[in-house]
């Protein structure tokens, strides 16, 4: 052997050694954070999306196995999304229906997940997930998690290249970055305007629609909102298309949907108004508007019920409801057609409180009495600028935590759905408060600076600042609180604790009672400034407090706190 042969040899046994070393290569990842892997089929199909489906399952050094759906991506690439739970050696092995298919089937390969090491509460505590008997949510850590939330049905819409728009490039991210530094948490959004059309299948003409999405995803992922979506598309398309989707293919969607979502810290809202039939039978000019199901046909229970089997972090899942009513044409906890779905674990109410009077506590006290005790959010209210102004939307969010829905979900004109004809061209009044067809043209980056936007921000520092998760409506219980001509809500942690929030035009409270004979901290908190007045200590006799009046005749906060 000459010494160019010998030479040529050592170089090929040289590149053939870091061939097999780069194919086994041990693949870095980060607790909590989706990291993708890359299968490439070796067989032809007609039909990727219903030929073939791939599945890898994931075995921690622990015994801990997670069983993740793939997801075709165009051609012959599938990819796997896997979020991992624990630190240290992840091993994993693919498994193909079709398993003649070398590229897909009995692939293996490991994983080396590190301690994430950033400052974002979602990554360092874990995904949020709900349990039994708790009302409200907490991260994997079980720390309690705090419902912001701010809405985008049209979350398609919102333009997210660096196309300028108002004066700002990127208008989507623009918006979570402020909507993080103004204290929210949670990113809410329906698929209004997807890019795709899943009417006729789900073929490679509609990749480029959900890799759009994909983009939204990893940004609110990263900058640590969680992602509260809908599913698929917008509610109607199971109405008058409905024919087109078949339970195996509704199930199909629904398993891909999974595999492209469910590694970001997301929970799973279903569709928009759907619990309990999308408004069946509710006559709008003489007609249904919905005539397609009712409670008992209705499609979406499915598209639950396949989102939850294929999950493999189990997110809390709900139905987006009709308006809450009581009285039979709208839903609340007690008439929710998803209350006994697999995988339903929280509600998600549409209730909007009474702004100029004493508000009915019949609504919440459903959610409280008859919602399994799984948490409830007031998920949509009046939009600012759309049906109300500051202080309604101000006061919307205090009444539902105040009224054990903890969590509430924010809206503003040209936010909630961007580029919006709804209602826009005619002078709306609820409450004896009046929004102009004028008001209605304000456009994102103005609504994005209004005042109710931070006073949400004001509003969740203030409930940080003790157990929150703790307290339990007193609704209009006397035992507790006798009003003296307020507009209240009160909630308590048993007596050691109580917050009041006054919303009267005047300066009248009432009497707290059940109070120990003890010391007590008073201290009012300005609503729509975010600040303390000055605290003061009280003797209590008599297990009573009486409160005196407001500061002014704005909304306040009232703090009791024993000693």
């Amino acid at each position: 052997m000459n010494t160019k042969t010998i030479i040529v040899t050592i170089i090929i046994i040289i590149l053939i050694s870091c061939t097999n070393k780069y194919k086994n290569a041990t693949i870095l990842g980060t607790q909590w954070i989706m990291l993708e892997i890359d299968f490439n089929s070796t067989n032809k199909y007609t039909d990727y999306f219903n030929e073939v489906d791939l599945d890898v399952v994931f075995r921690h050094g622990s015994g801990e196995t997670v069983k993740v759906p793939a997801f075709w991506d165009g051609e012959g690439v599938w990819k796997v999304r896997f979020a991992p739970t624990l630190t240290g050696i992840w091993e994993y092995t693919t498994f193909c229906t079709d398993s003649t298919n070398s590229g897909l089937n009995n692939k293996k390969g490991k994983i080396e997940v590190s301690a994430y090491d950033g400052n974002l509460d979602i990554y360092k505590r874990g995904f949020i997930k709900t349990l039994s008997g708790k009302r409200n949510f907490v991260y994997n850590d079980n720390t309690p998690f705090f419902y912001l939330g701010d809405t985008h049905w049209g979350m398609p819409r919102e333009l997210i290249d660096n196309s300028t728009v108002s004066g700002y490039k990127s208008h989507f991210k623009h918006i979570v970055d402020k909507r993080v530094e103004q204290g929210f948490t949670v990113y809410q959004s329906e698929p209004i305007d997807a890019k795709y059309d899943l009417s006729d299948g789900l073929t490679d003409k509609d990749l480029a629609g959900f890799t759009d999405l994909d983009r939204r995803f990893q940004y609110i992922a990263q900058s640590g909102l969680v992602h509260a979506n809908a599913q698929l598309f917008f509610a109607s398309e199971l109405g008058a298309n409905g024919s087109k989707y078949t339970l195996n293919y509704l199930e199909k969607l629904c398993r891909y949907w999974v595999a492209r979502y469910s590694s970001f810290p997301v929970l799973w809202t279903t569709a928009q108004e759907v619990d309990n039939d999308f408004y069946h039978g509710r006559m709008i000019n003489g007609k249904d508007m919905n005539p397609f199901y009712d409670a008992e046909k209705n499609p979406w229970r499915y598209v639950a019920s396949f989102i939850h089997k294929y999950d493999p972090y189990n997110h809390p899942l709900t139905a987006h409801q009709e308006f809450s009513s009581i009285k039979g044409d709208g839903t609340v906890a007690s008439s929710s057609s998803f209350r006994e779905t697999p995988g339903h674990t929280w509600y998600a109410a549409q209730w909007s409180p009474q702004k100029v009077s004493q508000l009915d506590f019949s609504i919440p006290k459903d959610f409280w009495n008859n919602g399994q005790e799984k948490p409830t959010v007031n998920y949509e209210g009046l939009y600012d600028h759309l049906w109300t102004k500051e202080f309604g939307a101000r006061m919307q969010g205090w009444t539902a935590y105040l009224n054990g829905m903890f969590g509430h979900g924010y809206g503003a004109i040209d936010i909630w759905l961007y580029n919006s004809t709804y209602n826009m061209d005619i002078e709306t009044t609820r409450d004896n408060i009046t929004i102009t067809v004028e008001d209605k043209k304000t456009k994102w980056n103005e609504s994005l600076e209004f005042k109710s936007a931070y006073q949400m921000g004001y509003m969740r520092k203030f409930f940080e600042t003790f157990d929150w998760w703790n307290l339990v409506p007193i609704f209009d219980d006397e035992n507790w609180f006798i009003n003296d001509s307020s507009f209240y809500s009160l909630s308590t942690d048993k007596n050691n604790l109580y917050v009041a929030y006054f919303y009267n035009p005047d300066r009248n409270t009432g009497v707290l009672n059940g109070l120990e004979n003890k010391k007590y901290t008073i201290q009012w908190f300005n609503p729509i400034v975010g600040k303390f007045l000055a605290p003061k200590d009280v003797s209590i006799k008599n297990n009573r407090y009486e409160i005196g009046e407001k500061p002014d005749n704005n909304d306040w906060v009232l703090l009791v706190k024993i000693n």
